[in-house]
């Protein structure tokens, strides 16, 4: 849609980023009306965990222009994307950031209603409890309340936002209000803390109708040992009315203060559960893309009733299956990971002959874990900073080196960068590998040749000849 140059501001005397919309793009009224509510809804929130805006307008070209601060970092969703999930600890203090945030953009009658990883970017900054301040990215579809958009920018049935973290209200595209961001903040905190999102799916589709008909997955089904306010404060961010979700982001600030202090004295956890996960390819709805494609949301195994929950036990992994078509726990006296230790743990002893003396028990040897198997895959590109895509899931930017697990048959890579053609690779799935690969440009239709101009006439003779 545009260009974003780093720049200095000579008057501020402090780098700067400038986005350039497109000159054809700047002549659509729609377009650019989405652009500069980015702009105005950003100076008029004033809050640290914004992204200041210095000045918009139209360059001499006609092409629009935000000159906003320019930030060192990166996104929530690299960040999830290399880490998979996050310490509980980190996740809570990294949302309530969020709230702190929405909670100013409220007060001013913005909703945002595109929050998600690759919208919340990441800056070191000392004085934040963790190291790290979040800065709210993206404000271009966002809703102000207070100064009602032009009917084109909200007409009924459109539908606004990244189907991974969008509300059901937004997903029939009927009206929404603030509570629809904390519905997407619900799916956020859900992602922190358990490696996905809560639903994933083969397309749009899919997404959209588990957002509105299918119940998420408990958390703590995923991540056994969570902590059950931590749980209980995501099932109701996601809650599928608004009514039945908490009422304001102050009420969310002060349900994380409370979850804060269960989860810093909690234990160490690890999810249970692969973050690759399924095939799932990013899909946005704003910004670079206007087409919806296929999104990470609901699989086809979250569609069935029955719930799985596997629990990682160390030193051996046992499965707790809970197969209820409500959901419902198992009942007391059911089989559970700990009879399962029990039972494993029984260890064949030699008979001792009558009159000996019994020997002292010796405690048996734990099993080591089975070691998960892994291969790693290197992947460098020219030039570098271009998108890597495997299976259709993005995992990073090229120069990359990441970890994935084994498995049998080929992976597909698609490494991409704007302005480039996609170079595509085939992996072997149980095989570590190194690739460099040289994009190259894509080739660009001549522009048509320019009619010559037509001779200006000498206005003091008659052109016609009478």
């Amino acid at each position: 849609m545009g260009v974003v140059y780093r720049a200095q501001h000579v008057l501020l005397g402090r780098p700067a980023a400038i986005k350039v919309l497109q000159p054809e793009l700047s002549r659509s009224q729609e377009i650019v009306g989405r652009f500069f509510t980015e702009a105005r809804a950003a100076t008029a929130i004033r809050h640290p965990g914004i992204v200041e805006v210095y000045d918009f307008g139209f360059s001499s070209d006609g092409s629009a222009y935000i000159v906003m601060e320019l930030l060192e970092g990166e996104t929530l969703g690299q960040r999830l994307s290399r880490a998979g999930a996050l310490p509980p600890s980190n996740a809570v203090q990294m949302v309530r950031q969020i709230a702190g945030v929405l909670i100013a953009a409220h007060a001013q009658g913005i909703v945002h209603r595109d929050l998600k990883p690759d919208n919340v970017f990441l800056v070191v900054d000392p004085e934040v409890p963790g190291g790290e301040r979040i800065k709210l990215l993206d404000f271009g579809i966002a809703k102000l309340i207070a100064e009602p958009a032009p009917e084109h920018l909200t007409r009924t049935g459109t539908l606004l936002g990244t189907p991974t973290y969008m509300a059901p209200e937004q997903c029939r595209g009927v009206a929404v209000d603030h509570r629809a961001d904390l519905y997407s903040l619900g799916c956020i905190l859900f992602e922190c803390v358990c490696g996905r999102p809560p639903f994933r799916g083969e397309g749009v589709g899919d997404v959209l109708s588990a957002h509105i008909h299918v119940a998420p997955v408990p958390p703590r089904a995923i991540v056994p040992g969570l902590s059950a306010a931590l749980e209980r404060l995501i099932l109701h961010l996601l809650a599928k009315s608004p009514e039945a979700r908490p009422a304001s982001a102050e009420q969310v600030v002060r349900a994380l203060d409370e979850v804060a202090r269960d989860v810093a004295t909690g234990p160490v956890l690890r999810v249970a559960t692969s973050p690759w996960g399924p095939t799932t390819t990013h899909t946005t709805l704003s910004g670079e893309s206007t087409t919806p494609s296929s999104d990470e949301a609901t699989s086809r195994s979250w569609r069935r009733p029955a719930l799985v929950a596997a629990a990682l036990v160390i030193p051996i992994i046992a499965i707790a299956i809970v197969a209820s078509s409500g959901g419902q726990r198992p009942a007391a006296g059911s089989t559970s990971a700990g009879s399962a230790i029990d039972a494993a743990a029984v260890a064949t002893e030699p008979a001792v002959p009558p009159g000996d003396p019994v020997p002292a028990a010796t405690p048996p040897t734990p099993a080591a874990p089975a070691p998960v198997p892994a291969v790693k895959v290197a992947i460098e590109s020219t030039p570098r900073g271009a998108r890597v895509l495997i299976d259709d899931t993005e995992v990073g930017r090229t120069p990359l080196d990441v970890e994935l697990p084994a498995r049998a048959g080929e992976r597909t890579v698609i490494v991409r960068l704007n302005g480039y053609q996609d170079a595509r690779l085939r992996l072997v799935g149980d095989r570590s590998s190194n690739h460099e690969v040289v994009l190259k440009k894509k080739r660009t239709a001549p522009a048509p040749r320019p009619e010559p101009p037509l001779p200006d006439p000498d206005r003091g003779v008659n052109p016609y000849g009478y």
